[in-house]
């Protein structure tokens, strides 16, 4: 009789591998039983189909395969970058062998049994030493780079930066994409520094009753310390604490008590704004930490890979998996010692001008304007005309924020005389004239040029023709 543990495992299974394109190349070829081959549509079913204008398929279609792709095709960065190390050496997966002679996934990814009061689990370790070049990045670099935290990312102890050796860097494997309390994080990458080390732990659960105890030595490893995550506070951890919440009655509370939590993709998205086309942790790591990890199985692909290790015990294809948060987790080691190298020196450390602006906006999210204000400098004695001009458009806001209304009008005067109407800078040069510079002939001069590049009756021309009219009395009357 079928037990309930092997019922909520046969049913969260059976659904939630997601097919591949029936066109791709598959890794594996394995030929349906020959219970399949010979099963046949009921013929009372065939008789209603056949009324209904449907034709019924003879036989039962065989299960679709996992595959390794090849190297994804990744969108050039719109600025020069550096180009990626291709020369990068990997411990690769061992060949796993034919399906229907199966090799212990431990075996494979040199796991061992970890024993807690709830269970087992497989358990790998690995040690990385700081000198350890991963793509252009030395590791050693993030201990000279702490990276500053926002308001909202500072938790309850009010830490204002990280430092690389206090948080653990974390990143999952999932059942799904979509999140949800029938989404289970089955495998749980952990890292973090350790003396002249970078300790990078992994947590696998073989099987939906080996939750707990993955849940509760995650815990017990990783404490109330920090966190830094790629997705990770919209995804990976308000996952986890989904789980250790749903196992509340055998573990506890687990890590859900509140804590600093760095997630590096907000920050990647402003600063490579301009650059870069896409900011997924694989385009990051190609363009720049210069990293080329080669054949890869996809995050879209892993959890149809542990569902198929879940009814065939197959470990050839999730042991890639291991791989691929195992580069995770040294990643984002490697990304917060480039991000923490930027927002230290952003006037020297941004390669592509257009950045600049992405670079400035994260430095005034972290309440860090002067950082910011050189940084842009920096890229208008530099940049060309192109790049320029927002550049200037957010020096000028800055300078009219801090009283520097000279500083300020250079700045947006650059911006309207370039080659293309800007009716913001109009706008802004007509204001520090008209309050700030009290100087109304300027500001009628301006408002009338804007004027003529408008057409009448649009909004933004009442507003013009508006602000002449203030102006004029103005003028009649000082």
């Amino acid at each position: 009789m079928e037990s309930k543990a092997d019922r909520i495992r046969r049913v969260l299974s059976d659904g939630a591998a997601a097919p591949l394109a029936p066109a791709q190349p598959r890794l594996r070829e394995v030929s349906p039983s020959r219970e399949l081959e010979r099963a046949t549509i009921d013929p009372e079913l065939r008789k209603r189909l056949d009324a209904l204008g449907l034709v019924a398929a003879t036989q039962v279609a065989p299960p679709v395969r996992h595959r390794l792709p090849d190297e994804e095709e990744l969108a050039p960065p719109r600025h020069g970058l550096k180009p990626p190390v291709l020369d990068f050496d990997w411990i690769a997966v061992p060949d796993a062998g034919p399906r229907d002679d199966p090799t212990a996934l431990a075996e494979l990814v040199g796991a061992a049994e970890r024993t807690t009061p709830h269970g087992s689990f497989l358990f790998v370790e690995r040690r990385f030493d700081l000198s350890h070049t991963h793509g252009r990045i030395v590791l050693r670099d993030a201990l000279d780079h702490p990276v500053s935290l926002k308001r909202r990312e500072r938790g309850p102890c009010g830490r204002t930066a990280l430092q690389a050796a206090d948080p653990v860097f974390i990143d999952t494997e999932t059942s799904g994409l979509a999140g949800g309390t029938g989404t289970v994080a089955f495998l749980v990458g952990a890292g973090w520094v350790e003396g002249e080390q970078f300790v990078l732990r992994q947590y696998y659960m073989r099987d939906y009753p080996e939750e707990a105890a993955l849940l509760h030595a995650l815990d017990e490893d990783i404490g109330d310390r920090p966190l830094v995550s790629f997705n990770g506070r919209s995804f990976d951890w308000p996952l986890l604490t989904t789980r250790w919440q749903m196992n509340r009655a055998h573990i506890g509370a687990g890590g859900t008590a509140p804590r600093a939590h760095l997630d590096l993709l907000p920050s990647a998205r402003r600063l490579w704004s301009s650059t870069l086309h896409s900011h997924s942790l694989a385009t990051l790591e190609r363009h720049v930490i210069g990293l080329e990890r080669g054949a890869d199985l996809p995050g879209w692909m892993i959890p149809s890979a542990w569902f198929d290790y879940l009814r065939s015990g197959w470990g050839g294809t999730i042991a890639h998996a291991f791989r691929h948060n195992e580069i995770d987790v040294v990643s984002m080691l490697a990304l917060f010692a480039r991000v923490g190298a930027i927002l230290e020196e952003p006037a020297g450390g941004v390669e592509a001008h257009a950045d600049r602006v992405g670079t400035a906006k994260l430095l005034l999210d972290l309440d860090d304007a002067p950082r910011a204000r050189a940084c842009l400098e920096a890229g208008v004695e530099h940049a060309n005309s192109e790049d320029v001009r927002p550049l200037r458009r957010l020096l000028g806001h800055l300078c009219r924020r801090d009283g520097e209304w000279d500083a300020a009008l250079t700045h947006w005067k650059h911006v309207a005389r370039g080659s293309a109407f800007d009716a913001e800078a109009y706008e802004q040069v007509a204001k520090l004239y008209e309050h700030r510079l009290r100087d109304f002939a300027a500001a009628l001069r301006w408002t009338e040029a804007a004027l003529e590049h408008l057409v009448e009756g649009t909004r933004l021309y009442e507003a013009f023709a508006h602000r002449a009219t203030r102006v004029r009395g103005k003028l009649a009357r000082s």
